[in-house]
């Protein structure tokens, strides 16, 4: 078996890029930020903001595994 890492950057144009697929529902994170009501939901994006900044593009690594199998 072969197993190797891809990694990749994301690039964000804005953080509104950023954010919109939080608000979508699709995989755990994202998930989890639909569940919450309203008031904690509008929280988690100030937060966000706040540490990842407004300014300009934002970069966040990725990574995926690849796997290959011989039978």
């Amino acid at each position: 078996m072969t197993v190797e890492a891809i990694d990749i950057d994301c690039v964000f144009a804005t953080f509104e890029d950023f954010w919109r697929p939080f608000t979508l529902g699709a995989g755990p994170a994202l998930g989890y930020c639909m569940s919450l009501e309203q008031p904690q939901r509008e929280a988690l994006r100030a937060l966000l903001e706040k540490n990842i900044g407004l300014r300009g593009e934002i970069i966040m690594p990725a990574r995926a595994w690849a796997v290959k199998a011989a039978a």
